[in-house]
């Protein structure tokens, strides 16, 4: 990656004194409202003075003002000098490229906070479904501090279950991880039990195991704000002897125990005891 690096910006230095000569360079102010827009978060606190963008503001048909509401005037108070000067160092435009290129400028993402921000709220989310995972990956973290609460650490593609649990494809290639949809929320393997929206409290309890014991453990999980998407029980339609003879496909454990059972009727279906009509009834399924 840094061979790569070097010869990217040998590239571009070559290509910038073609383009502007030897013992030229184009000044990265003559950009600064792009440049700066890129760079820092106008939602900043501090205010940038004008002079400091690099850039004359010429008073045009609408008045001075008018012009000026075209700069940029909010950035981090905790922008160093140093990095300003960086910034706005005169270079040519094509080594200003390859630098945004090879990412050696903070994107607006990784600057700290404001100095006055206003704390994180506390979001809790209940769940690892359909509307949860939608929500984990438009969530604004720099806003809210997200956790994630569920016994399943994974998002299941619930229409290829049918095709997984007879092979045509992998489990894994049907789930995500929730941790790869957001790395920036925070995940608790556990069952949400009781919700008291008097105190914004969860109570939960979750599966330790040690070796080969295990043992619950309970614990609380305050909330400011709170998504419920724990999906439904399926539903029977009371259809008699559903629950005592077909199988569900909800999870992925609901495939696999399909897969399993479909493999072992037809190793049964192979033993040289059973007459053809017994192979008729391992051989036939009811969808």
């Amino acid at each position: 990656m840094r061979i790569c690096a070097s010869v990217v910006l040998a590239c571009a230095l070559t290509t910038a004194q073609a383009f502007v000569g030897p013992g030229s360079s184009v000044s990265s102010g003559a950009r600064p409202t792009t440049l700066l827009r890129e760079t820092v978060d106008e939602d900043a606190v501090a205010v940038m003075p004008d002079d400091s963008a690099g850039v004359d503001v010429k008073p045009s048909d609408g008045g001075a003002e008018q012009a000026r509401e075209d700069v940029p005037k909010r950035a981090y108070s905790s922008i160093s000098q140093e990095r300003l000067d960086k910034l706005t160092a005169e270079r040519p435009y094509p080594i200003f490229l390859a630098e945004k290129t090879l990412g050696l400028f903070e994107s607006p993402s990784s600057l700290p906070p404001p100095m006055n921000a206003p704390p994180k709220e506390e979001l809790v989310v209940l769940g690892t479904g359909w509307g949860a995972a939608a929500f984990l990956k438009n969530i604004d973290t720099d806003k809210y501090h997200v956790t994630v609460i569920s016994p399943r650490n994974y998002f299941v593609f619930t229409p290829m279950l049918a095709g997984a649990s007879v092979g045509t494809v992998d489990f894994k290639s049907i789930t995500e991880p929730i941790r790869e949809i957001n790395s920036k929320v925070r995940y608790l393997e556990a069952a949400a039990t009781e919700i008291d929206p008097k105190t914004n409290t969860i109570s939960c309890i979750s599966i330790v195991c040690e070796g080969n014991s295990c043992e619950t453990e309970m614990f609380d999980v305050n909330y400011d704000r709170l998504l419920f998407s724990v999906g439904a029980q399926t539903t029977t339609f009371g259809t008699p002897g559903v629950e005592e003879y077909c199988n569900y496909l909800k999870q992925v454990g609901d495939a696999q125990q399909i897969k399993n059972a479909i493999v072992n009727c037809f190793e049964s279906a192979g033993l040289p005891n059973l007459t053809d009509e017994d192979k008729q009834k391992e051989l036939t399924f009811v969808i």
